[in-house]
């Protein structure tokens, strides 16, 4: 499954939030050297329960906007997106 999203780093938490446009994701960590890319697949790992090397990072290495393949189910990480979205 191809994941679009929008990263947001240096936030005060990790959070995931729906917006109109799609899926926003709040990262604790810096854009420095690729912290927050690793910490997003961290945090994605953790969140759909699936390890590290079942999440690549696609497009969007260097920009806020970013394509991730996901070795999952379209249902299950859909179903995970909104229940952490809705806290």
């Amino acid at each position: 499954m191809l994941l679009y999203l929008k990263v947001k780093p240096n936030q005060r938490f990790d959070k995931i939030e729906k917006t109109e446009d799609g899926w926003q994701i709040r990262l604790h960590a810096p854009a420095v050297d690729g912290k927050a890319n690793d910490h997003l697949i961290a945090f994605l790992s953790k969140v759909f329960k699936i390890p590290k090397s079942a999440i690549a990072l696609k497009k969007g290495q260097t920009a806020k906007f970013k394509c991730l393949e996901i070795q999952a189910e379209e249902g299950l990480i859909l179903k995970r997106l909104e229940e952490e979205a809705e806290g």
